[in-house]
């Protein structure tokens, strides 16, 4: 009876410490081999504050931001996450066997849960912890010869992105990619991160990388840290950053956020009258300077004729656009890939089908529809359409893409190919 009252006394106080042990798994503050101490202090080393958060509001991250979902164990959506990218938020998903799979395949990545990769070298024979040798030249993999992962699993399919660590056998463990004017990292093996893990020369560098990518030259200050069973709200901002937008386009979109923050306060009535006049005095300067001390010429009135031009599609009413001597023939093409969206989801039978059906089985099921003649086309303009921005974005005057006229000109000869072989004709 004594020894029995020993053991229960002895278990009860050593549950807090194995309850402290389980928690150390990916915790910011812990300094035990499974830790991310060590984590915190790289990415502190380049300038960022990590910012572990008890719950996640899509709409409070900004162009500030790098949001590091690490072993989620509640779903990612998959809308949300690819919204929040292509708003040009920046992303690492770090995940080998929780939540993250949907949210994967909606990138275009399939993960697969292997019991052991096909290696050619295991860290000290341990064949739970095989060595990725196959590197891909990458800022972000820059000096770093392997990885020693730890139960990794691995993706298999990657369309759209680039395998930057992986296996000589092709299964690949970080891929890195951009949707929109965003950019993301995903890794199968989140204890690369660990403090153990990062004793090696390898991951320490493969992590400073893929920070210093997602943090495009100190734009973003902050890292947002969501690991575990954490719950995740709300939907993404629609425009959060374009990083390759000139001055005045990062102006605009800093003024655009000033107002929209200062939206979240309520003037008072005094306070709106004051605004009021400053606003009425600006305008009244603005169209001071604006019109000229005296009349040059006379008025004949045309400028109060109605023309009524006659109706046009939206491919028309885009190009018309650009008749007048513009160059940039961006918006346009964007247009002609809506068209097609539309074209090839009546012929699949699938909504959205360029950014929902992998290249490889949406030309499958191309040919399965409409023959061999139609695929070819697909396949010669597939990667085109893929490449362009929304149309918004296209239209922003901070938009940084550009299509000259020439190749608006190939492209929608392509286009009208493609559309002639599925069964349609462009207006």
């Amino acid at each position: 009876m004594r020894r029995a009252l020993v053991v229960m006394l002895a278990l009860l106080v050593a549950a807090p410490a194995l309850a402290r042990a389980d928690d150390a798994d990916y915790d910011p503050s812990s300094r035990a081999w499974n830790g991310l101490a060590s984590f915190v202090a790289v990415a502190e080393g380049l300038g960022l504050e990590v910012d572990p958060v008890a719950a996640l509001e899509w709409g409070d991250l900004d162009d500030g931001d790098i949001l590091v979902l690490l072993y989620p164990l509640q779903r990612v959506d998959p809308g949300r996450l690819q919204a929040f990218i292509q708003a040009g938020g920046h992303v690492v998903v770090a995940d080998d066997f929780g939540e993250s799979r949907e949210a994967l395949t909606k990138l275009a990545l399939i993960r697969a849960e292997l019991a052991t990769p096909r290696a050619q070298r295991f860290q000290d024979g341990r064949l739970y912890a095989p060595v990725a040798t196959a590197i891909a030249e990458h800022p972000i993999t820059t000096d770093v010869t392997e990885v020693i992962t730890n139960h990794p699993a691995v993706l298999t399919q990657v369309e759209g992105a680039d395998a930057l660590v992986g296996f000589p056998s092709g299964e690949s463990v970080v891929v890195a990619g951009e949707r929109g004017t965003g950019r993301f990292v995903v890794v199968s093996d989140p204890s690369i991160f660990i403090n153990r893990m990062l004793q090696f020369p390898g991951n320490l560098r493969l992590t400073a990388g893929i920070l210093r990518w997602l943090a495009r030259g100190g734009r973003a200050d902050r890292l947002v840290l969501l690991r575990g069973d954490i719950p995740m709200y709300g939907e993404p901002k629609p425009f959060i950053d374009d990083a390759g937008a000139g001055p005045v386009g990062h102006t605009v979109a800093d003024l655009n956020r000033w107002l929209d923050e200062r939206n979240e306060y309520l003037l008072t009535t005094p306070a709106i009258r004051v605004l009021v006049v400053a606003l009425a005095v600006v305008l009244g300067g603005i169209a001071l300077l604006a019109l000229p001390p005296w009349r040059r010429g006379r008025s004949d009135g045309r400028w109060l004729r109605l023309e009524r031009p006659a109706p046009r599609d939206d491919l028309s009413r885009a190009v018309l656009a650009y008749d007048q001597g513009e160059s940039n023939h961006l918006l346009p093409a964007t247009v002609l890939r809506d068209l097609v969206q539309g074209v090839l989801g009546r012929a699949t039978g699938h909504p959205d089908p360029l950014y929902t059906v992998a290249e490889r089985d949406l030309l499958a099921l191309v040919a399965a529809a409409r023959g061999p003649e139609a695929r070819a086309a697909l396949h010669k303009v597939y990667r085109r359409l893929r490449g362009l921005p929304s149309r918004s974005q296209a239209a922003a005057p901070w938009a940084a893409g550009f299509l000259s006229a020439g190749d608006f000109e190939h492209l929608h000869a392509d286009v009208t190919a493609l559309c002639r072989t599925l069964g349609e004709e462009m207006n």
